[in-house]
């Protein structure tokens, strides 16, 4: 249905006017606010996911774990359920008429199960502590590009997902700033003594004090006023809404654009978070840094660094598609994959921590800069009763390489290859050289099947 203009509705019946005004989409400055708020529920899902890599050396002391029991707790947990979870989610988003009450109920979900991480004993606690941080955090995803989807047009919507994306960075880079200051904190207080509880260490305080403070942010997404969805099925297959037969149908005939986009975007999130869970490590292992060292730093680079690396591609993508360029975000992520590698790869192997740091810093705003063109090319491809499925099968994807086995194969080089923990830095250099090449190839082999289900969805057309 197209959506009228206001000299359009005040033309209409009385009736109908009012039928007319209901399906207006809220104003531009509604839409932004929305995605404001969005961009502090991704900040918050950061912090409450990534504030274990400055207590990695605390809680392995206290529960007298490895590397590679560490990088479960990191990866592993934090996705064992999501694939599971992940596509029911998504055909929540796409079918349901409250996504923003499905993401209200997340966010509880994943701030109280970080609090709970703060009471556990043990390896097993700890771990099951992790797994609902990671099905909370797993309706954030598909929920708010569905919605940043439906309030922005297709040459808005990158840079509109890129401030949302912002979340990543910023959130991540709290996560070590803030960690390191309130860890600090409680290690000067000391371990302490709460009713029920009973003796609390400083890492466990920790997870209290940056796990609740979200819930207040839930009561605000509640809020959130849901738009009108465009780009129905119905302008590609014939239907208004689609069964889980019309839904598989739909994707096997477009496998290739569909395969290549989520492949390559998924070994680029190993790389990425693997990389990004390690390094702090990393710099206290091979430079001698304190823990918090190490989060101000690094914390601060991936802020400032991923910050503006992110809007970066936002804004090319918005500038190249509104100039008739609709494969401008295939060749914006290839050629920002082969650039950063090398940053990557060079990084690790600095003989001092400011070079690794300046490294790492360039490789950041480089490959951020893929982080929301590439969210962004999946919705405009995808229908908007399609769209929360797609966006958790590739978020799914994304995890389970990236948290999972982008940790654990960091972890696994390092213990079982090398034998020894100072040898991290080698471990983080090796991924890039392999992963890099392989991913820019399959963006090459995604452009024209890109193109054309570009053209198929009728958001740009053959004279463009």
């Amino acid at each position: 249905m197209t959506v009228l203009d206001d000299t359009q509705v005040a033309e209409l019946p009385s009736v109908e006017r009012a039928e007319a005004k209901a399906e207006k989409q809220p104003s531009v400055f509604y839409a932004w606010a929305v995605v404001i708020l969005l961009f502090a529920c991704y900040t918050i899902s950061a912090i409450d996911a990534r504030v274990m890599t400055l207590m990695v050396a605390d809680i392995r002391q206290d529960m007298k774990l490895d590397d590679f029991q560490i990088s479960l707790l990191q990866g592993f947990a934090t996705v064992v359920l999501v694939a599971v979870a992940a596509v029911p989610i998504g055909r929540i988003v796409d079918n349901g008429r409250n996504r923003s009450k499905l993401l209200a109920g997340g966010i509880v979900l994943w701030c109280l199960a970080t609090a709970a991480s703060g009471l556990s004993r043990t390896f097993g606690h700890l771990f099951l502590a992790r797994v609902g941080v990671g099905i909370g955090e797993s309706t954030l995803g598909p929920t708010a590009y569905s919605l940043i989807s439906d309030y922005f047009e297709p040459k808005r919507r990158a840079f509109a997902i890129s401030v949302f994306a912002l979340g990543y960075p910023v959130g991540g880079g709290l996560a070590l700033v803030i960690g390191a200051y309130v860890l600090k904190a409680a290690k000067e207080y000391g371990p302490a003594i709460l009713p029920v509880i009973g003796l609390v260490q400083p890492w466990q305080m920790t997870f209290f004090i940056v796990g609740l403070p979200g819930l207040i942010l839930a009561l605000f997404v509640a809020m959130i006023r849901e738009p009108k969805r465009h780009a129905a099925p119905t302008a590609v297959i014939g239907v208004e809404r689609l069964t889980l037969r019309q839904t598989v149908e739909f994707l096997v005939q477009r496998w290739k654009v569909y395969s290549a986009l989520i492949g390559s975007v998924s070994l680029l999130g190993m790389l990425a978070i693997g990389t990004a869970i390690w390094y702090p490590t990393f710099l206290i292992r091979t430079y001698g840094m304190t823990a918090t060292e190490a989060g101000y730093s690094f914390g601060i680079l991936m802020i400032v660094c991923g910050g503006l690396g992110n809007l970066t591609g936002g804004w090319f993508s918005g500038f190249f598609m509104r100039r008739g360029h609709p494969g401008a975000n295939l060749h914006i992520m290839t050629w920002v994959t082969l650039v950063k590698v090398a940053p990557l790869v060079i990084g690790p192997l600095m003989p001092t921590a400011t070079g690794a740091l300046v490294l790492m810093g360039i490789a950041t705003f480089i490959g951020q800069g893929t982080n929301s063109v590439a969210l962004a090319s999946l919705q405009d491809i995808t229908p908007s009763r399609l769209r929360g499925q797609m966006t958790a099968l590739m978020l799914m994807c994304v995890t389970t390489l990236g948290m999972a086995l982008g940790s654990s194969v960091i972890a696994a080089m390092t213990q079982f290859i090398f034998h020894d923990d100072g040898a991290l830095r080698y471990s983080l250099a090796i991924l890039p050289a392999i992963v890099g090449p392989l991913v820019a190839l399959m963006f090459v082999l995604a452009r024209k099947p890109y193109r054309n289900a570009m053209i198929e969805m009728g958001e740009w057309n053959e004279k463009k």
